[in-house]
């Protein structure tokens, strides 16, 4: 049975206010793979989605996951004869976007089956039909509507469901696979039998060890691999041009064949090959040629445009790298971004909504590596960035002051004391940034970095932390107590409180926690102190709450988040209703204040976020907006929680006019509360009609309903709210017209 679906997108007008449940997808669209021309320009898939550029008004157009594509991870792309957008998944996805109407259709049968490799490697258009590349064969998919034609598993003497990586039809069908290439038997229409099929082993009978792509040029079949280029003469193939090097895809106008390397073009003419450009610092996947000559490669600096000699690298604005480590949100709403510890580093970026600016070690004279694997906004608005090996950088006040070992009092790791990884920094209520060094030679854990400039570290002779443990994430709760995980040796939750004398050590407290004490697990992995002063605690078993962080050892208890029991949690955020966001390597799960409710649980099938290994989280607080980082993009959802407004200002309230119908339920959102409003609404006679209490923060919702449970008859509504002393009001108009 054929599963497929059309999505179709509509664009509302904007609102007063921020709309809620939106969510957007952030990925690298500079690493493509492939690329398919247009009329206007061209589609290509990107690390995280695929976009489309006009040559008319040179825009881009961005599609992923959070517009309605089943998938992030996309590695084909196709345009068929009506102008959709073919693209495949390594899911096995497959949809089809025409942008005529702004639609999707979406075709579920290869990611269904019970096949457990399902990648599409390429799509081939022809005709109405599309020939699908896939993991264990070639399907035939109708272009009009998604039905299947037909699937091939078995080609020749390759094995049943052999990989396709690449697939041609001109009079016959050409397959490439990992073992060689088969191609259609002449007047043989039965492809579904084994023996309909030829099959040219590589080393044997191609004289290479890999086939990358096969194609037609004039009137020959030639075959790209990795010892150049063959030509299939009869039932042979022969050396054609190139041999020697490894090339990825060829395409060609008129007499003119084109082909692509690694870092090279080259154009064959007369079977004479000339380079015509090349780059050491690009890897070219793909190529297509439009009919006035413009060349168009798929490479890992963006689609590579050439004409004429002129070449420039075609990507939308985005993160320099899907990799999101380390996520913060500064009081300005801006997000910054670690990207990465070691080879994966590659700076700090800022976002502002709407533009990505990197920080790296080219522009930025402070920073001694682009390996920063944690980053923090202090609430006084200073940045801290952590770096796997130089220390942690600060940025304050449009300044960049680094403290490493060579410069510094902090030390390094047993075999290299300059090799100084500040695993996490948080800031008390002073002001002052306390930090976890991760493994130091002079047993120093903890270290803070005064409000004066004095950098002060400290050792623990009471506590089991010696040369070889390792430290992990660190919290401070309201009565500046540090809380860190030890994450090798004596594992555990370990806490200090220097009682306000960051020089008398006599004075202090310390201790540390362990399952012994109640912890659902000795292996720390993320910590964050909620709204109420409580301590969140998540293992790789689940969470713990410490609800008093004043008697840490009696009030430990694991009643909490019971969704996540057994799972390892990476990351704990808390809104501004004190919800609880949990990143875990299942998703996303969002809990209630108290942690016992599971409100909703975000994954990659059931939502736009890139995949359900979560490495980071951070929520803007002012806005509500919610960002999650993985390995494979930035995911952010809008929230209704909002910090509340200090005071009224003015309330926005929408939609409205608001139209109901029958007895049918809306969602009236009120904006621009205080802190714990009472909300009450009355017609134009007087008449209180409902009244409630917003859940905490800026927004509350009202379903139209009076104080029965009736739908409210068309009329002019008043919206009165008012903070708990009901000294501060504000009000507002609502039209409601019913049907």
């Amino acid at each position: 049975m054929i599963r497929k679906s059309v999505l179709l997108f509509f664009i509302s007008l904007p609102l007063f206010a921020q709309k809620i449940g939106i969510w957007k997808n952030y990925s690298d669209m500079k690493t493509t793979s492939a690329v398919a021309i247009t009329d206007n320009g061209f589609w290509a898939v990107a690390s995280g989605g695929i976009f489309r550029f006009s040559n008319s008004d040179s825009t881009y157009k961005i599609l992923n996951k959070a517009d309605g594509l089943n998938s992030q991870i996309l590695t084909s792309i196709a345009v068929d004869g009506s102008g959709k957008i073919w693209v495949g998944s390594q899911e096995g996805y497959i949809n089809a976007y025409n942008p005529l109407y702004n639609s999707l259709l979406r075709v579920f049968e290869i990611y269904n089956s019970a096949k457990s490799q399902k990648q599409i490697n390429q799509i081939f258009i022809i005709n109405d039909t599309a020939f699908v590349s896939t993991d264990f064969g070639i399907s035939l998919i109708n272009t009009a509507n998604g039905s299947f034609y037909d699937s091939f598993l078995k080609l020749g003497t390759f094995p049943s469901e052999t990989k396709i990586k690449y697939a041609y039809k001109d009079k016959l069908i050409y397959a490439v696979t990992e073992l060689g290439i088969a191609v259609q038997k002449e007047g043989q229409n039965n492809l579904s039998a084994p023996e309909s099929w030829d099959n040219y082993y590589t080393n044997s009978q191609i004289g290479a060890s890999t086939v990358n792509s096969v194609g037609k040029f004039g009137n020959k079949i030639l075959a790209a691999t990795n010892n150049g280029l063959f030509e299939l003469v009869g039932n042979i193939w022969n050396t054609y041009s190139l041999t020697g090097i490894n090339i990825n895809d060829f395409a060609s106008l008129g007499s003119t064949l084109y082909a692509v390397a690694n870092q090279k073009i080259y154009s064959l003419k007369n079977n004479i090959a000339t380079e015509v450009y090349s780059a050491n610092n690009i890897q070219i996947k793909s190529i297509r040629v439009k009919d006035d000559g413009t060349i168009y490669c798929a490479t890992s600096s963006g689609i590579l445009k050439y004409k004429n000699g002129s070449v420039s690298f075609l990507f939308p604005n985005g993160p320099e790298t899907n990799n999101f480590a380390s996520l913060t949100v500064d009081n300005d709403g801006k997000l910054w971004v670690g990207t990465g510890s070691d080879v994966y580093g590659v700076g700090v970026f800022e976002f502002d909504g709407t533009t990505w600016k990197v920080y790296n070690v080219n522009n930025t004279d402070a920073f001694l590596s682009n390996a920063f694997h944690n980053v923090y906004a202090a609430p006084d608005n200073t940045k801290y960035f952590c770096n796997w090996g130089k220390g942690v950088t600060v940025f304050k006040n449009g300044t960049f002051q680094t403290y490493s070992a060579f410069n510094s009092s902090l030390t390094g790791i047993p075999d290299d004391p300059n090799f100084v990884v500040i695993y996490d920094v948080k800031a008390d209520s002073k002001g002052n940034a306390w930090m976890t060094n991760l493994l130091s030679v002079s047993k120093t854990p903890l270290s803070v970095l005064t409000t004066s400039g004095d950098l002060i570290n400290y050792t623990f002779t009471n506590l089991p932390i010696t040369e070889s443990s390792l430290i992990g994430k660190l919290a401070v709760d309201q009565f500046d107590t540090k809380w860190f995980a030890v994450t090798k040796g004596t594992l555990g939750l370990y806490y200090f409180n220097e009682n306000g004398t960051l020089t008398n050590l006599n004075d202090d407290t310390q201790g540390y926690l362990t399952e012994s004490n109640g912890l659902i697990s000795n292996a720390i992995t993320a910590l964050a102190v909620d709204k109420r002063g409580q301590l969140w605690v998540g293992t790789n078993q689940g969470i713990s709450l410490i609800t008093d962080v004043s008697k840490p050892a009696s009030s430990i208890t694991n009643s909490v988040g019971f969704a996540l029991r057994n799972q390892t949690i990476s990351s704990i955020a808390v809104d501004p209703l004190n919800q609880k966001w949990v990143g875990t390597n299942n998703g996303v799960y969002l809990l209630s204040q108290d942690g016992i409710q599971l409100l909703e649980h975000y994954t990659a099938s059931n939502s736009p976020i890139a995949n359900d290994n979560i490495k980071s989280l951070a929520i803007d607080q002012k806005n509500g907006i919610v960002y999650i980082g993985t390995d494979f993009g930035l995911s952010s959802v809008t929230t209704s929680s909002m910090q509340p407004q200090e005071s009224f200002s003015e309330l926005f309230v929408y939609p409205n006019p608001v139209l109901l119908q029958n007895e049918n339920t809306v969602t009236i959102t009120i904006d621009g509360l205080v802190k714990n409003s009472q909300i009450k609404i009355f017609n134009m006679s007087g008449k209180l009609i409902a009244d409630f209490a917003s859940p905490g923060g800026r927004v509350a919702f009202w379903n139209g309903k009076d104080l029965e449970g009736r739908s409210v008859p068309s009329g002019i509504y008043i919206i009165t709210a008012f903070d708990e002393e009901a000294n501060n009001v504000a009000t507002a108009k609502l039209a409601v017209i019913k049907k």
